[in-house]
C-alpha cells in the first residue's frame, strides 16, 4: 500500500564541510516522492559549511539560523517551522539509503494503530581502510563498546526504548512536548522517555538503513565519550529516568579500579580486588579484541584493546564528573 503524506526533513548542523554534500545528496536521491521541505538548522559554522548549503539549487532546501548552537534548540525550531504531517531528524554525519523515508513512513502508517509514532532503523558504520578509523568503527559496532543500543545492531527489527535520530508524527509533540534545550546530549532519549510514559511506542524498521561516518580520530572519540558520560552523570540528578543499566556500567568499573586501587595502600584484600576486577576486565577486553581480530584482521588488536579499556574510562570518568557538577550547581542555587 502506497502513503502519501507530507514530509518534513530537519537537519542540525555544525561545521558539517566533510560530510554536508553527501548528506544532502542522498536525501535528494530519495524515493518518496512528498518530502517537502528540507529544513537546516546551522549552529553558525565557521567553516564552508553554508557555502556549500547555499549551493544546492532545490528550492526544498532552507537555510536557517540556529544562534543557541544547540542540536535542541535547532530540532524545536524545525518542528515549529515544519508543514509536513510527518518530520525526519537527519543527522549530517551520515548517508542515506534511497528507501529510508519511504521505509519509515510506510512503518508509521502501519503501525499506527499500535500507537507507533516513532520510527528509526540501524546504522551501518563505513569503514574506510585506514586503520585509525576502522578501529573507531570496529569500537561503534561492538556490544563491548558502544555498540549496545538497538540501533547498532543490523538484524534487529521491534520494539525500542530509543531510535537513532527517528521519523515521528507531527503531532506527537503537542502531546509531549519538544526537545529539552537544558540537555546538550542525550536529548534523543528524553523524548524518547517522554514518548513511552505517555503511552507512545518506538519502533526500529532494520530496512530503513543509513550509513553512518563516525569521529575520524581517537582523541575526537574520547572526548565524546567523557561528555556522554557527563549528561549521564548529570541526568542521575536531573533527569533520571532516561538512564538504563548500560549507562553505569562503566561508572561502576572506573568507580571499581579507583576504590581498589586507593585500597591497595592500606589492605592486602583491596590488591586482590584490584587484581580481580582488572584481571576480569581486561580477559573480556582481550577476548573481543581477538573476536575483530580474526573477523578483520590481527593488525587490529592491540588498539583495539587500548580502545576498549579508555573508552570505559573516559565514559565512567565523565559519569562521575558530571554528577559531581551537577550536585554542586544544585547545592549553590539551593543556597541562593
Amino acid at each position: 500500500m502506497g502513503y502519501n503524506n507530507t514530509v518534513s526533513i530537519i537537519i542540525p548542523v555544525y561545521n558539517e564541510e566533510k560530510y554536508i554534500e553527501t548528506c544532502l545528496n542522498s536525501i535528494l536521491k530519495q524515493n518518496y516522492e512528498n518530502i517537502i521541505e528540507i529544513l537546516i538548522f546551522d549552529g553558525m559554522s565557521s567553516d564552508n559549511t553554508r557555502n556549500l548549503i547555499n549551493a544546492f539549487e532545490d528550492k526544498r532546501i532552507v537555510l536557517i539560523d540556529n544562534e543557541k548552537r544547540i542540536q535542541s534548540a535547532g530540532l524545536n525550531a524545525g518542528i515549529k517551522m515544519a508543514k509536513g504531517d510527518i518530520i525526519v531528524r537527519i543527522d549530517a554525519h551520515a548517508i542515506y539509503d534511497e528507501n529510508y523515508v519511504k521505509e519509515c513512513v510506510c512503518t508509521l502508517n502501519k503501525l499506527k494503530s499500535e500507537n507507533v509514532v516513532n520510527v528509526g532503523g540501524p546504522t551501518y558504520l563505513v569503514t574506510s581502510g585506514n586503520y585509525v578509523e576502522d578501529c573507531i568503527v570496529f569500537l561503534h559496532e561492538s556490544k563491548f563498546g558502544i555498540g549496545v543500543a538497538k540501533f547498532r545492531q543490523k538484524d534487529y527489527e521491534g520494539y525500542v526504548d530509543t531510535v537513532w535520530n527517528g521519523a515521528f508524527w507531527r503531532w506527537v509533540f503537542d502531546k509531549v512536548g519538544f526537545y529539552n534545550e537544558e540537555l546538550k546530549r542525550s536529548e534523543d532519549n528524553d523524548m524518547n522517555n517522554r514518548i513511552g510514559k505517555a503511552g507512545y511506542k518506538i519502533y526500529q524498521n532494520k530496512d530503513a538503513i543509513a550509513y553512518y561516518k563516525p569521529r575520524v580520530s581517537i582523541k575526537k572519540v574520547l572526548n565524546q565519550n567523557l561528555q556522554n558520560g557527563k549528561e549521564i552523570g548529570t541526568s542521575l540528578l536531573t533527569n533520571r529516568e532516561i538512564i538504563r543499566i548500560r549507562h553505569l556500567v562503566p561508572a561502576a568499573f572506573f568507580a571499581s579500579i579507583i576504590f581498589f586501587g586507593v585500597m591497595c595502600n592500606y589492605f592486602y584484600l583491596g590488591t586482590i580486588m584490584e587484581i580481580m576486577v582488572l584481571g576480569s576486565y581486561f580477559l573480556i577486553d582481550l577476548t573481543e579484541s581477538l573476536r575483530i581480530g580474526f573477523k578483520n584482521g590481527i593488525k587490529y588488536v592491540p588498539l583495539m584493546f587500548i580502545l576498549f579499556f579508555l573508552l570505559h574510562v573516559y565514559y565512567g570518568a565523565g559519569t562521575f564528573i558530571g554528577f559531581f557538577e551537577q550536585l554542586l550547581k544544585s547545592n549553590k542555587g539551593q543556597r541562593n
